[in-house]
């Protein structure tokens, strides 16, 4: 009897099982070619890589031996424009010695999309998804993303991306770390450039500040390849949660106790971000990007500071409007633990952030003069 003969594998099977996970290695071939060795990712996640034109010149640049490698673009894209409920992104990239990439998101933003309401009546369906759901609350609806980054000596990464919005009653958590070499020193040294930033949500629907819990940790470790120990050089964390379900649990256990109606506020994140409608960090790290942290340094120190003029004086000339005075903006800069420098900032809405953070990196000028200009997409 003949056997029957055995199928075809296709050449366009995913490498990947699990959905929405992705891997990009980097790699600079000879003479000083930057390649992509590795692109690999499954819905709804898609990365779209792009090699301009653009080339830093060795006089400009701050890596010393030669002239660097052009930049590569990544763009992170998800299908529907965001995550939806139980969504879990899980992008991995490796830039190896002295490579350059750019990472930025092209759909204007990453929105987080919300969960339907539901009723005892019938099961917990997630809107996008047709399979029914966990019945935890906290596990079903939750929208997660992970970005885990390996920069290799004399390599950078320009991190740019568009704000997250956070739809009313969404649940979002993310988790970004960069591991650098902890035995390059001076000029050898990893650079980075990471911006993270939220918005109150869609201003045109009335949302403000209204989702349930948004939660974003960075982290950047050195870690040593002949010995194999990391060590942590900084972390950063903003937790913006409504608490509703810690009050909703008080309450049951209290429920004989007085109410305590009226003197906790409405919206607590609202609240606690108030006049501001979108937060965000800005992390500079390495020789590509020192320049630049001491440029907002020094701009920072250079603000006024309540009870710094000297009223006495006759000459009374007002200083010169720069970038980063701005009276809708609030924000801070210091150097921290192992040379990085960190910006925290608040500005009453989208626009007023991107105009003046846009403004500060386009007059100082290292990121479009090492990255070029399209680094700046989201600005």
């Amino acid at each position: 009897m003949r056997q029957p003969a055995m199928p075809i594998r296709s050449p366009f099977e995913s490498s990947i099982a699990k959905p929405g996970q992705g891997t990009v290695v980097l790699s600079l071939l000879p003479p000083n070619n930057p390649t992509l060795t590795t692109l690999t990712y499954k819905y709804p996640l898609k990365l779209v890589p792009r090699s301009g034109g653009f080339t830093p010149s060795p006089e400009s640049s701050s890596l010393s031996e030669s002239c660097p490698s052009r930049p590569v673009h990544l763009y992170l894209l998800t299908y529907g424009g965001g995550l939806l409920p139980g969504d879990h992104i899980e992008v991995s990239i490796k830039l190896d010695p002295r490579t350059r990439m750019v990472v930025t998101t092209p759909q204007g933003s990453t929105k987080i999309f919300k969960t339907e309401p539901g009723n005892s009546d019938c099961p917990n369906v997630i809107k996008g998804h047709r399979k029914q759901m966990p019945a935890n609350p906290h596990l079903s609806d939750m929208s997660q993303q992970s970005l885990d980054v390996k920069i290799g000596r004399q390599a950078a990464l320009c991190y740019l991306p568009d704000p997250s919005v956070p739809f009313q009653n969404s649940r979002y958590a993310q988790v970004q770390t960069f591991t650098v070499d902890a035995a390059a020193k001076g000029d050898q040294r990893s650079s980075l450039c990471v911006l993270d930033w939220v918005t109150q949500g869609r201003t045109s629907r009335g949302e403000n500040w209204n989702f349930r819990f948004w939660r974003g940790r960075n982290e950047i470790w050195a870690t040593n390849e002949i010995t194999g120990k990391s060590r942590l050089l900084l972390r950063d964390s903003v937790i913006l949660d409504d608490e509703t379900d810690d009050l909703n649990d008080s309450d049951e256990s209290n429920e004989d106790m007085p109410s305590q109606a009226g003197l906790l506020p409405l919206n607590i994140i609202q609240e606690r971000t108030r006049p501001h409608g979108v937060v965000g960090t800005l992390i500079l790290s390495g020789p590509v990007f020192e320049s630049l942290g001491s440029y907002l340094l020094d701009q920072f120190t250079s603000q006024p500071r309540i009870g710094s003029r000297n009223w006495s004086s006759e000459s009374s000339s007002a200083p010169e409007s720069s970038p980063g005075m701005k009276g809708d903006v609030t924000w801070t800069a210091a150097r921290v633990r192992a040379g990085f420098v960190l910006v925290k900032f608040g500005a009453k809405d989208f626009e007023t952030a991107k105009l003046w953070l846009g403004g500060l990196l386009r007059e100082e000028g290292t990121i479009v003069r090492e990255f070029g200009e399209e680094a700046l997409f989201c600005l």
